[in-house]
């Protein structure tokens, strides 16, 4: 019986602590999820911010005793006090107490700044070499009148140490560094002297030897040797240089600081080669020539000395094409290469059908100004049957051309633009079937504007010759399409023969302005105009315009376009346009 009511007593005993421990559980949650809160009175924006940067509530419970709070009290004025120096304010007086609210305690400061000091002399002495330290010097984050903020004291000094390391003044000191206040006056002056000491040189440029690429070619890529000056950028420039090659996956072009020796910076290169073959397989479609296979192969090394092949063959309703290009790098090889080129393609449309052979060789560089330049020389046979007559004509084309692309993003530009130049011609005296003289010009230009996105794009084009049935068909101007004025087929536009058919110009002329704008995660709508045509005289032709709205998806591959176009001329009939790919 005693030993019954023994276990009764004790299971009795475990019920009410449980149920006092489950109930202080409670309370110490409610109390826990009671708001702690720092009320700050008297401080501007700035000295708040940086006064709750400094001060961090003490993690204690809700129920701590007044003496417990007390006790964290002494380091938060000494916090509330650095906060306030640090931007000027030394003479910042304040009241901080804890408070009881509700269940739980609140921190309390009542702020009087005072008047701040204020920068009066600024005397900043770089010992030599002063022009690598003019454009951080011209753009000081402190100025006479300017109330003292100690970080910016302290960025002026690492922006000066910054520079020195990217320029190889590895023995930079400070010889004086002093910020002099005067707090009757309540002013600072600024007395900094730099000593950026001997600027170090590139030791010997070690570069990781390959069995697919000779020393001598992957050398070729250094615009940089042993004993130049130490650039930070310089060897920046290395790595995207190799980088952009196509040729490497992986780069790494690491200063040995610590190995330096005599001033001189041993400069350690290591690649790891891409994969030298590459097959793919694309699917792909837009409204100008319907559904399109592509096959592409590349071999980015067939030599030691970097040669590289590219083919690509490609196959839809309206065209069919096969390009090969047999590419030799020149003495610059990231910027600089000769191509050799062969090209077939065939077009089937409403309005013709061609097929042009093509031989030819470029060559290619970056020049002075940084647009990629071509030289080319393309020999050409052109079979044509347009309006019931056929063509035939073999040219020798010589031309040049200028390119450049400026963009914020790859895929899905901001802001950005791209140009492009072509001259080229034939002669008669010069082995070709006929003689012509033509000039293209296009380009596209990005802004955002707002909430949208505003898109600007012409293409011009003009012909020197007297007859324009004298030119083939691949080099006659056509209008209407995906890429040109919406809300017309596919090259429908541009002058024509008594039939009424189409027959291409000598010159053409169109521009578009696009609006589009997000309406939910990767997905835009786009209003658009599109305007011009093709012609033969600048005198006799009409502008057809085009409008509409269309869908974007931000695909990982690049926006896809569907648009629905309508020409204004056409009885208002709607277009389908589908395109894809960048912007730019």
């Amino acid at each position: 019986m005693f030993h019954t009511t023994n276990r009764r007593a004790l299971g009795y005993l475990a019920s009410t602590l449980l149920g006092s421990c489950l109930a202080a559980s409670a309370w110490a949650q409610d109390a826990e999820s009671s708001a702690r809160e720092f009320i700050i009175t008297g401080a501007g924006p700035d000295l708040e911010a940086n006064i709750r940067a400094h001060v961090s509530l003490p993690e204690l419970a809700c129920d701590a005793g007044g003496y417990i709070l007390a006790r964290n009290l002494p380091g938060i004025r000494q916090d509330i006090v650095r906060a306030g120096r640090a931007l000027g304010y030394y003479q910042i007086q304040h009241v901080t107490r804890f408070e009881r609210v509700e269940q739980c305690w609140q921190l309390q400061s009542d702020i009087d700044p005072g008047v701040p000091v204020r920068i009066n002399n600024i005397n900043i002495e770089v010992a030599s070499d002063q022009q690598f330290f003019r454009s951080a010097l011209s753009e000081l984050p402190i100025a006479q009148g300017d109330q003292l903020n100690q970080a910016s004291y302290e960025r002026v000094k690492t922006e000066l140490s910054s520079v020195a390391v990217e320029q190889g003044f590895f023995d930079a000191r400070y010889e004086r560094s002093q910020l002099q206040l005067d707090l009757v006056e309540n002013i600072a002056n600024v007395d900094i002297n730099f000593e950026p000491g001997p600027r170090y040189r590139l030791g010997n440029i070690s570069i990781q030897e390959l069995d697919a690429l000779s020393p001598e070619f992957i050398s070729r890529f250094l615009e940089i040797e042993e004993g130049d000056y130490y650039s930070s950028s310089a060897l920046l420039e290395l790595r995207d240089s190799l980088n952009g090659s196509m040729y490497f996956n992986n780069v790494s072009v690491t200063p040995l600081i610590t190995q330096a020796q005599n001033q001189a910076i041993p400069v350690d290169v290591t690649l790891q080669m891409r994969p030298q073959r590459v097959y793919a397989v694309g699917l792909g479609a837009t409204t100008d020539i319907g559904p399109r296979v592509r096959l592409d192969y590349e071999d980015r090394y067939r030599n030691r000395q970097g040669h590289s092949i590219t083919g690509n063959i490609g196959i839809s309703p309206v065209q069919q094409n096969a390009d090969i290009a047999y590419r030799i790098p020149m003495s610059e090889p990231a910027t600089e290469s000769l191509e050799i080129s062969a090209g077939f393609l065939a077009e089937d449309t409403d309005t013709f059908r061609n097929t042009t052979s093509k031989l030819g060789t470029t060559y290619s560089f970056i020049n002075a100004w940084n647009w990629r330049q071509n030289y080319f020389v393309n020999i050409q046979h052109d079979e044509s049957r347009i309006t019931g007559e056929k063509l035939v004509t073999d040219l020798i084309i010589p031309g040049v051309s200028l390119n450049r692309t400026r963009a914020d993003d790859a895929l899905i530009p901001t802001r950005g633009w791209r140009l492009y130049g072509e001259m080229k011609g034939a002669s008669d005296a010069l082995l070709s079937s006929e003689s012509f003289m033509q000039f293209n010009l296009s380009g596209k230009l990005i802004r955002t504007l707002g909430p949208a996105r505003f898109l600007w794009r012409f293409d011009t084009g003009t012909t020197v010759i007297d007859e324009v049935s004298e030119l083939p068909v691949s080099l006659r101007y056509f209008s209407g399409g995906d890429q040109s004025i919406r809300g017309y087929k596919y090259e429908s536009l541009g002058p024509v023969n008594e039939d009424n058919e189409v027959v291409g110009g000598k010159h053409r002329l169109s521009t578009s302005i696009e609006m589009d704008f997000f309406v939910a995660e990767n997905w835009k709508l786009a209003v658009f105009a599109d305007t011009g045509n093709s012609f033969d005289e600048f005198d006799d032709f009409e502008l057809k315009t085009g409008v509409g709205v269309g869908v974007r998806w931000l695909s990982p591959v690049g926006p896809i376009r569907v648009d629905v176009a309508s020409a204004l001329d056409n009885d208002n009939k709607l277009r389908l346009h589908i395109t894809m790919g960048p912007d730019l």
